[in-house]
This record gives structure tokens, C-alpha cells and sequence, in this order.
């Protein structure tokens, strides 16, 4: 959670760059287990073991945890392997925010990463001048769609919270279909 709305946070109150905003939230989540985990170290063995806590423990898992999101997206975690093969246009923090609703939930399921002016003709859609799903000034797409459909309330309620909750604007609509818009503010 503070990985991803570090990331969030740096991008909307300081205009970070993608990478700059996930190592501003990386910082921040390696610093907070740090900090929880020298105090069980203390309590437990009473020794100060900030440096190996920090090496050894929050370091590795800030990075295993973000290699993993925002290396690649699984092909049970995408409607289509084109949308697979566009996983690297996401911003880096939605990426990672995909990455823990995974974690929670592997049945989450990308309907639509990015788009052109041209696709919402084709969806039967008016086309837009603008829209989080086109590749932004910053070459990043800022929105991604999560699939809703099967998925019960209370399951949907919780991911569109879960999102909002790391500083998302969320908004379940039925434009193409019934899904969840995820969209960095």
C-alpha cells in the first residue's frame, strides 16, 4: 500500500516521472519495514539490527515485490495477449497498484490498457480528444480497465476501494462493458 501511493502521491503533488514516482514509493515502503522491522528486532532479540533489517528484509521484498509488478503481466491476468504485450505502456504505479490487487486476488483480470482515437469508433463509441487510455506527454497510458463481470459486489466493491484507497480515481462504467476504470488522478 505505501509503495503504491508513495508512487501515486510523487506523480499528482510533485509531477514525478513514472520511475522517479515508484522510487519515491519504494523509498517509503523500504524505510516503513525498516522501521517495524528493527523495532521486532529489538523486542525480540534487544539488539539495534537496522542495517541487516534493512538489507536483508525490506530491500529484497521492496524489490522482488516490484519486479514482479512491473515486469510483465500474466496471460491469466489478461483478457488477450495483446494486452499482455502492452503491459509496459502502463505507468509504473498503476503497474505496481495491478501488482497488489494480484497479490490479494488472482483471478484480477486487465481488459484494456491503452488506446487510440481511432478504437472508440470501432467500439461504437464516440471518439474522445482526450482520455487517460491514450499514451499521455509523459509516454505513459494512465488508465487500465479491470474486468467486473463474474465477479460478485462485494468483490468489485472491494477492488474499486482498494484502488481508491491508493489514490486512484476509480469509476465502474459500462461504456465497452461492464468494468472497473482505473485511472491515475
Amino acid at each position: 500500500m505505501l509503495l503504491v501511493r508513495g508512487a501515486v502521491s510523487a506523480h499528482q503533488l510533485f509531477d514525478a516521472p513514472g520511475w522517479i514516482a515508484v522510487l519515491a514509493g519504494a523509498s517509503l515502503a523500504a524505510i516503513c519495514l525498516t522501521v517495524f522491522g528493527r523495532r521486532a528486532s529489538r523486542r525480540f532479540t534487544g539488539r539495534d539490527r537496522t542495517r541487516e533489517v534493512a538489507l536483508v528484509v525490506a530491500l529484497p521484498l521492496v524489490l522482488v515485490f516490484s519486479v514482479y509488478s512491473l515486469g510483465w503481466l500474466s496471460h491469466a491476468n489478461a483478457k488477450t495477449p495483446q494486452i499482455s504485450a502492452r503491459w509496459h505502456e502502463l505507468h509504473p504505479a498503476l503497474r505496481l497498484a495491478v501488482g497488489t490487487a494480484r497479490l490479494a486476488d488472482a483471478d484480477v483480470v486487465v481488459t484494456d490498457i491503452g488506446r487510440h482515437r481511432s478504437d472508440y469508433a470501432r467500439m461504437g463509441l464516440r471518439p474522445l480528444n482526450r482520455s487517460p487510455h491514450y499514451v499521455q506527454e509523459d509516454g505513459w497510458v494512465h488508465a487500465v480497465d479491470l474486468r467486473t463481470r463474474g465477479r460478485g459486489l462485494v468483490r468489485n466493491a472491494l477492488a474499486r476501494a482498494w484502488f481508491a484507497a491508493m489514490g486512484f480515481d476509480t469509476l465502474r462504467h459500462t461504456g465497452t462493458g461492464d468494468h472497473l476504470h482505473v485511472a491515475l488522478p
